[in-house]
């Protein structure tokens, strides 16, 4: 059956947006400007600011909630049965868990690139398959064990393509954290932010003077900005888990139970900016007061670069698109019809990353992404639909796979986010 405009439509802004997400937080990272006091010009490390707006993003799915609520109770059509009473509180432990995961991701995006940084994030797939066997009792389907070696090897190769990257060029934000920008690289600030001690490990003194060893710095800087994102995903793997084992029994709508988790990210992270702000981090800050996050630098920063702050305003309001066509696209459509738009999402970020010259090309990460996508894949069950099109038989999931927006049965929350 064809799609419908409406269909289209919607597939079209979770594409869209979705990338938006991913590249207006790239952007923002790239940005140098002076923040307060008259202070050098250093790029824009905010990651724990940038996810405070993240979770603003998702609270406003509460208002689009809301808005769709008021809409179904004006028609005739009691499908759209009522939320069954649940406690807000219920959502603390996975807002947590999100706040915490999504921080370390933004953390690690100033690490490595775009594309890697969402290829990456399909290590969900691993923790969450694993946390459900042993804190769910669920049973895996040989195609889901499959899938989860798939990505694993997926996860190497991505992982070995930004080991053997040759060009420097590519991660000049690496180097700006690093301390490594000072080293013959023109037009980049030399700062000492962050990693000083990893620097001077990585890259001895050389005879001449200066350092060596500059690839060998990046290959360090862009390995654990790697790692951090797969760390990242552990956390998010127990979000799922939790939401899925207390949460979704409760019959809560995916934006309701986004936007719920958006607000008390975004309370808990707007208080512990102001300990942030004298937490001292040494080597680790990315801001000139050497704390765990500076917000007021940050504004300085926005307030003498604009375009830092249409960035920032991207990612706010990507999120909260995205998160709602998300969900509108496993309504109207299917989770399979979901699952294929996130990973074109993958491509989509890549190929702006390398006309943009945020990155370089490097044929692995084909091979890489091509694995990851084979186990996404295999564990959502990909597999079964197109062997079902082949013989031309109807898919037997199909049929419970999509429905309208508010009414009839709910979407998993893990589907939400």
């Amino acid at each position: 059956m064809a799609w419908t405009k409406y269909q289209l439509f919607l597939a079209g802004l979770m594409l869209v947006t979705g990338s938006i997400n991913t590249l207006s937080a790239k952007w923002a990272d790239n940005f140098v400007a002076p923040g307060c006091g008259g202070s050098q010009e250093h790029s824009f490390q905010h990651p724990f600011l940038q996810a405070v707006g993240m979770f603003l993003g998702e609270f406003s799915c509460l208002a689009a909630f809301y808005l769709l609520r008021c809409r179904a109770a004006g028609r005739p059509d009691t499908s759209a049965d009522p939320q069954q009473p649940f406690s807000p509180l219920l959502f603390l432990p996975p807002a947590l868990c999100d706040m915490t995961g999504t921080s370390i991701m933004y953390v690690a995006l100033n690490m490595t690139s775009a594309s890697s940084f969402q290829m990456l994030r399909g290590a969900v797939i691993i923790f969450t398959g694993l946390f459900s066997v042993t804190f769910l009792g669920r049973r895996l389907a040989l195609s889901q064990w499959l899938g989860i070696l798939a990505t694993i090897a997926g996860l190497v190769v991505v992982g070995l393509a930004d080991l053997l990257s040759k060009h420097d060029s590519q991660h000049k934000l690496s180097e700006v954290i690093t301390g490594v920008a000072g080293v013959g690289i023109p037009g980049l600030p030399c700062t000492e932010s962050l990693d000083k001690a990893f620097y001077k490990l990585c890259c001895p003194p050389s005879p001449g003077g200066g350092h060596v060893g500059h690839q060998l710095m990046w290959t360090c800087t862009c390995s654990r900005g790697d790692l951090l994102i797969i760390m990242a995903q552990i956390i998010v793997s127990i979000q799922m888990v939790l939401e899925e084992k207390f949460v979704y029994k409760h019959n809560v709508h995916p934006l309701r139970a986004v936007g719920t988790e958006g607000l008390f990210g975004f309370v808990i992270l707007s208080l512990l900016l102001v300990p942030m702000y004298y937490i001292p981090a040494g080597s680790f800050s990315g801001n000139p007061r050497g704390t765990l996050e500076d917000a007021l630098d940050a504004f300085c920063q926005v307030g003498r670069q604009p375009l830092i702050a249409l960035a920032l305003l991207g990612n706010i309001s990507s999120i909260a698109f995205f998160n709602f066509a998300g969900i509108s696209v496993t309504k109207e459509l299917s989770a399979t019809t979901r699952m294929v738009l996130d990973s074109l999402r993958t491509v989509v970020i890549w190929a702006l990353s390398l006309t943009l010259g945020w990155e370089a090309f490097h044929p692995l990460q084909i091979l890489g992404f091509l694995v990851l996508l084979a186990g996404t894949a295999l564990y959502n069950g990909l597999h079964r639909l197109l062997l079902s099109r082949l013989s031309r038989d109807r898919p037997p999931a199909e049929e419970g796979e999509h429905e309208r927006l508010l009414g009839g049965p709910r979407t998993a929350i893990n589907d939400a986010s």
